[in-house]
């Protein structure tokens, strides 16, 4: 099995990267890398900066990558009994980490006191065979329909109102592409987006086993929506992806985009009066199914037992109320600790209550392994298809033995 061939001794520190303590003995250092949304970072390395003041005997170093970056380069240094002690990031990386004997249980470092502040839900996305692998910033993370309400007076509820929405917005010039207008746009390329239309035609992305099933009507009903999207309804642009569309959508040139509960404020700042309701699709259930999901923070195998008193110090900080409340504000999830939701900035909050109304049309992320093939064994057929190089049908099948391929590596068979 995999977790015994990568099984690894435990390394105090690698060079340059994870000293323990500094030379005077006194403070203690810890590395975190994170995967945070631009419009969240620079409230984190506030409340970072004001733990270290208020705890000079501990200094947190914090390293920035995108979210397919930390993946690799946490796995390719912890390999090496390098790279970070905290490792900040999505709960669908657990399972990968787990199984490759990457991370520890967190509730085995923590205090039992932190544990029993969080809601329970929210553990139990952070959660893999009844431990903790990951303390949870928040519980949400899901997409949603954005619109702007100077262009957009009465939000869709439907497929055929959504439609008649972004066709009157859609004023797309190929030889004046500066000036033209999108009624929709979204990120065609990512299986994060896709994943929720699949649920929403009805689609499971495992069985009770665990195994992948993606070869079936929902998938190519799913694929072929994502298709007539472009091909059929004359909606979106070739190529449009995360940073496209967010840019157009703030410069009022795109109506309606789906993205995730982290952007919202970062739309309010720009001065667009947004509106937030679930993604209507032609199918039975009527709406897209997004992933519900959290971020939060997992510990390294190679972290060393001495950080302990550190390591509780600073989570104590980042997970008291007050400031899970501003955190999760920011970025428009619900907290992960549960005395944070009664607050009243979290209470008043409108972007807070528009997530929770959201959540309601989402599935769990599965927090298995296996996912990790998904999503790889999804983006290329996927973009093919979009593209128009691959037939629906094609793609599902591909998927299929892409995924079964990919379970087969990570479980070392």
């Amino acid at each position: 099995m995999i977790r015994n061939m990568l099984r690894k001794p435990m390394l105090v520190f690698a060079a340059g990267m994870l000293l323990s303590t500094m030379a005077s003995g006194k403070t203690t250092e810890i590395t975190l890398w994170e995967q945070m949304e631009p419009a969240v970072r620079p409230t984190y390395l506030k409340l970072v900066d004001e733990f270290m003041k208020k705890n000079p005997d501990v200094k947190v170093n914090v390293v920035h990558y995108s979210v397919e970056d930390l993946r690799t380069q946490f796995q390719n240094a912890s390999l090496a009994g390098q790279g970070p002690d905290i490792v900040y990031g999505p709960n669908d990386n657990i399972g990968i980490f787990m199984v490759s004997d990457l991370i520890k249980p967190i509730d085995k470092v923590v205090s039992k006191d932190l544990i029993a502040k969080f809601n329970d839900g929210a553990l139990k996305s952070g959660m893999y065979n009844n431990e903790v692998y990951l303390l949870p910033e928040f519980l949400g993370n899901q997409i949603a329909l954005l619109y702007n309400k100077k262009l957009v007076q009465n939000a869709p509820k439907t497929w055929d109102e959504f439609l008649a929405v972004a066709k009157a917005n859609t004023a797309v010039d190929p030889k004046d592409k500066a000036n033209s207008k999108y009624g929709f746009l979204y990120n065609e390329k990512e299986p994060f987006w896709f994943v929720g239309f699949y649920a929403g035609f009805g689609g499971e992305i495992f069985d009770k086993n665990n195994n992948p099933t993606l070869d079936n009507e929902a998938m190519v009903n799913a694929l072929t929506f994502v298709k007539d999207v472009r091909a059929k309804y004359g909606l979106g642009e070739a190529g449009m992806d995360y940073d496209i569309a967010s840019q157009l959508f703030k410069q009022e040139k795109a109506a309606m985009i789906l993205n995730g509960a982290w952007s919202w404020k970062e739309y309010e700042d720009a001065g667009i009066d947004l509106g937030v309701v679930p993604m209507p699709i032609p199918s039975k259930h009527g709406y897209a199914l997004f992933t519900n999901a959290s971020k939060g923070y997992s510990l390294s195998e190679n972290t060393a037992d001495s950080k302990g008193e550190a390591l509780n110090k600073f989570f104590d900080y980042i997970f008291s109320p007050e400031v899970n409340a501003e955190i999760a504000i920011n970025q428009s999830q619900a907290p992960g600790v549960e005395a944070a939701r009664n607050l009243p900035n979290v209470k008043n909050d409108k972007l807070m209550q528009d997530s929770i109304a959201t959540i309601e049309h989402t599935v769990p992320m599965p927090v298995i392994p296996e996912m990790r093939a998904i999503w790889d064994a999804m983006r290329p057929s996927l973009e093919a298809v979009v593209n128009g190089t691959m037939t629906p049908q094609d793609a599902a099948k591909k998927m299929q033995k892409d995924a079964v391929d990919g379970i087969k590596i990570i479980k070392g068979e």
